[in-house]
């Protein structure tokens, strides 16, 4: 995959967990349709909101394992919306 660039991380808009929480294959995971490069700090801040259990939506679930059964399509819609809500993308 190569470097995301000075200052930046390899993010997946379906998470990898979600390889053996959902059963996706390695290969809808680790592929450049599913990974940005983003800035580490709201790497981070990315990957804290998907730790997070407090969100009604979520039923107090982290939002990662909220995710875990829906599809691929649904789970890399949703990853979008984060990336747009974070400012990542427009």
């Amino acid at each position: 995959m190569g470097s995301p660039g000075e200052g930046n991380a390899w993010h997946h808009i379906v998470e990898q967990s979600q390889i053996k929480k959902s059963g996706f294959a390695p290969t809808q995971i680790h592929n450049t349709n599913n990974l940005i490069a983003v800035d580490k700090a709201t790497h981070a801040k990315i990957s804290g909101y998907y730790n997070t259990s407090t969100f009604q939506f979520t039923n107090c679930l982290k939002v990662r394992d909220w995710l875990a059964g829906q599809s691929f399509e649904a789970q890399y819609e949703f990853g979008l919306k984060v990336l747009r809500d974070f400012g990542v993308i427009i």
